[in-house]
């Protein structure tokens, strides 16, 4: 099956069993086995996550590696923070303060992400995440 415990325990990542799980980070690049598997990227070598990040203040965009067949139980999203504690969805934001709209688009393996604010923001953080289904 195409799920993310077939994709952890491919014998070509020569991952030892106590470091297969869901958030373990066994290379320590600070990308959880389960955000690799989405990537598509290795989880015993070092992946470099999001790149590319340019902006106007208004909208920002990034790039980051896409799986071309990620496993069927995983589902990507985006967040959004002024501070780095109070993180937003898609779409959401600060009661009276802005949002931020996440617009992805794939091209083989690599997927562009368009991150627009409904206001200019002096600081504005981003991240990417993954959950198992």
């Amino acid at each position: 099956p195409n799920n993310f415990n077939s994709w952890i325990s491919d014998p070509a990542f020569g991952l030892d069993p106590s470091e297969q799980g869901f958030a373990d980070d066994p290379d320590e690049d600070q990308l959880p086995n389960g955000l690799e598997a989405w990537f598509g990227t290795h989880p015993g070598e070092f992946s470099p996550g999001l790149r590319g990040f340019i902006t106007n203040g208004t909208t920002t965009t990034f790039q980051h590696p896409q799986n071309d067949n990620p496993p069927s139980d995983l589902s990507g999203y985006y967040e959004w923070s002024l501070n780095l504690s109070d993180w937003y969805a898609n779409g959401s934001g600060p009661p009276g303060g802005p949002t931020v709209t996440f617009a992805p688009s794939t091209a083989g393996t690599t997927t562009t992400v368009t991150a627009t604010a409904s206001e200019p923001t002096p600081l504005l953080f981003l991240r990417v995440g993954v959950r198992q289904d």
